[in-house]
């Protein structure tokens, strides 16, 4: 990674810029895998300020940024779960991911939950893959009239393969 990297805890005033970043990292990242509508549906769920309030308040949420700004966010709650994991649609491919995911992994080695569980896109699946994650079931979300797959996924904590 050649990009000064640092990784802190997401605050209120980060909001705004987590929503655009969420909104379009979605509708770039994820275009070869989703339909439009999907898309946009899906990108929409990012609009209610409330609801990151919450995940900052009640998750232990990520940011990395850079002198330029929000580079990406990544969310663990209280029982192992990887709420969120987004990354610049500028910013793919230059380890940011893997750094939100490894600081979010030592957190949850921590805890006596015995694995980790995210709900991925089809865009994000082969990244979990490559950290160890097992594919647990593929699942149709029907959002209004939407529908979106994404994969329930899981890592054991014990039993460390990778």
């Amino acid at each position: 990674m050649n990009i000064d990297v640092t990784l802190g805890l997401a605050e209120p005033a980060d909001i705004p810029n987590i929503m655009q970043l969420y909104r379009h990292t979605i509708l770039t990242v994820c275009r070869k895998d989703y339909g439009q509508k999907e898309l946009d549906r899906w990108a929409d769920l990012g609009s209610d300020e409330h609801r990151w309030e919450n995940r900052i308040a009640s998750q232990y949420f990520l940011v990395a940024k850079d002198p330029s700004g929000l580079l990406g966010f990544a969310s663990l709650s209280v029982d192992n779960y990887i709420d969120v994991l987004y990354v610049s649609s500028k910013h793919q491919r230059l380890g940011i991911a893997s750094l939100l995911f490894e600081a979010i992994h030592a957190k949850a080695m921590a805890k006596p939950i015995h694995d980790l569980t995210a709900d991925v896109s089809k865009t994000a699946k082969p990244f979990f893959e490559k950290k160890g994650f097992l594919l647990v079931k593929e699942q149709e979300n029907l959002l209004d009239d939407v529908l979106i797959v994404n994969y329930k996924m899981r890592k054991d904590l014990i039993n460390l393969t990778k």
